[in-house]
């Protein structure tokens, strides 16, 4: 069976020389195929990174997975059909957020924010504030929607960052929103309408519906929307970056089998 590893660096060269050394092989001697590649935020924040398969080039039989080369292994794959695995319903440990500590990781993210406007050299205009246990960050101004990109994926990015500058700098308890010019109010609404017009269709069409890819927040908007539906039900498949949300009918086959015609038994 083909081995195989999924390896993660700033450019394929990197990537192949790590594998060669996992492999004990030269690199000339490994395939590899190319599963996604970050080409960072506007040239100043996420760093560039390519994820690739990697396995021996000599070896054509079917491929069987073995753990990443990242520190994390991997978790198990588990079937997603309701909203509960994309981060609704489940409940997190109850983490008290001081008043003091809110302002502090307020201060941080404005202070640092502002770095990161004098390097990106756009106009826009910014509010921080508080609020129970997050830090909110809106965005607005004549550049904004730069911030924002393709589908909300810079917007997206520029979250993740700042998330993760709040944990490094010891503010781990403190979450982050960001929004910019209501984009998240706007795609939420588009969505539940959207979510509702296509559970419409497949009631009418008895054909389950695939969404294109989605990120986890805006899938867990699909999954709420419809969660309590009589007659239809959703679950994701896929893979990041590809993962989507299907609608299907619930307990189609027993509907399906109810309407079966029984032939009446022939006479003697």
């Amino acid at each position: 069976m083909r081995r195989s590893v999924e390896v993660s660096g700033k450019n394929l060269d990197e990537v192949l020389e790590r594998a060669s050394r996992y492999f004990d092989v030269e690199k000339n001697s490994l395939a590899y195929e190319i599963i996604s590649e970050n080409r960072g935020f506007l040239g100043i924040l996420v760093p560039k990174t390519v994820r690739v398969r990697v396995w021996i080039g000599d070896d054509e039989e079917k491929q069987t997975p073995v753990p990443s080369l990242e520190e994390k292994p991997p978790e198990p794959k588990v079937p997603e059909p309701s909203v509960e695995e994309e981060g609704e319903g489940i409940v997190e440990k109850d983490e008290s957020v001081s008043v003091q500590e809110l302002v502090k990781a307020r201060e941080e993210i404005r202070e640092f924010f502002e770095q990161l406007i004098s390097k990106m050299k756009i106009e826009i205009e910014y509010h921080v504030r508080e609020d129970g246990k997050k830090v909110y960050l809106d965005i607005d101004g004549q550049d904004a929607g730069l911030l924002i990109g393709k589908h909300g994926e810079t917007l997206e990015a520029l979250e993740s960052y700042l998330k993760i500058y709040l944990i490094k700098n010891g503010f781990a308890r403190v979450g982050l929103e960001l929004d910019i010019s209501g984009y998240k109010k706007r795609r939420e609404e588009t969505l539940n309408k959207l979510a509702q017009k296509m559970a419409g269709k497949v009631l009418e069409d008895h054909r389950k519906f695939k969404f294109e890819p989605m990120n986890a927040r805006e899938r867990r908007i699909i999954h709420t929307t419809l969660k309590d539906h009589p007659n239809v039900i959703t679950y994701s498949i896929g893979e990041e970056p590809d993962r989507r949300v299907v609608i299907d009918l619930k307990n189609g086959k027993k509907k399906e089998s109810s309407h079966r015609r029984v032939r009446p038994p022939r006479k003697k």
